[in-house]
């Protein structure tokens, strides 16, 4: 059950999935972020990357496959509070999460996050992006798939990438069904499938390294995720 990536679709991947389950997927995706380490992955690498960074100007994010866009609203408020500028424009592809999105940014009065309806396989900014972060996005591609979008993202994005996406294993299955004890049957069905679709640390490790002239870092992080980056140029 573990030992490959699964390949099944999720409900929440088809254009014509239901609205109320698509509320309910993006409203249980933003409590795992929350609680359960998915904005916090992304908090640190932003953290460290602007420590490190010697220019003034933002940190220009793209932010690949939204969602609801709660992980950019939230790292966009926590760095204005530390006085670290970024600016990150979320791509999203489908009508039910960019409309739950645009409230969402609405609501916070965050400047700093733009969305746009667009596929990644198909933007190509005006100007270059420092990073490109992708949360719980990666685990919806096949592994060539994947391969093409680094190819795609190293054309406009200066300085590397960030996966933070499931760990597939028996101990993240079970630790998704409390989770989605009272959930619609469908948040059920795409979470344990999402985790069957994850990725081991050791199986990303030697997809990423297939990439030319790039430094990789895979590693398990909190909670029941992986964490990975890929600096480009660095090989």
């Amino acid at each position: 059950m573990f030992e490959k990536r699964s390949m099944q679709q999720e409900f929440l991947d088809s254009p014509d999935c239901d609205p109320e389950l698509a509320a309910e997927s993006y409203r249980f995706m933003e409590k795992v972020n929350r609680f359960f380490g998915g904005a916090g992955n992304v908090r640190r690498f932003i953290e460290k990357e602007a420590a490190d960074c010697k220019s003034s100007s933002p940190l220009r994010i793209l932010d690949i496959g939204s969602g609801s866009c709660d992980i950019p609203v939230a790292i966009s408020r926590w760095a204005r509070g530390r006085g670290i500028p970024v600016k990150f424009t979320c791509l999203e592809i489908f009508d039910s999460a960019v409309k739950i999105a645009r409230a969402k940014i609405a609501e916070s009065g965050e400047t700093s996050v733009e969305l746009i309806q667009e596929d990644v396989f198909t933007h190509f900014p005006e100007h270059p992006y420092d990073y490109a972060v992708a949360s719980m996005c990666f685990h919806h591609f096949e592994d060539e798939k994947i391969l093409e979008l680094m190819g795609r993202l190293r054309t406009f994005v200066k300085r590397g990438v960030l996966i933070n996406d499931l760990h597939r294993s028996p101990l993240t299955w079970l630790g998704a069904v409390p989770l989605t004890v009272f959930s619609h049957e469908g948040v059920k069905h795409d979470s344990r499938l999402s985790i069957r679709r994850g990725f081991k640390i050791r199986e990303l490790r030697k997809l990423l390294m297939r990439l030319d002239d790039v430094a990789v870092s895979v590693k398990p992080a909190w909670l029941f995720r992986v964490s990975a980056t890929v600096r480009f140029g660095k090989g």
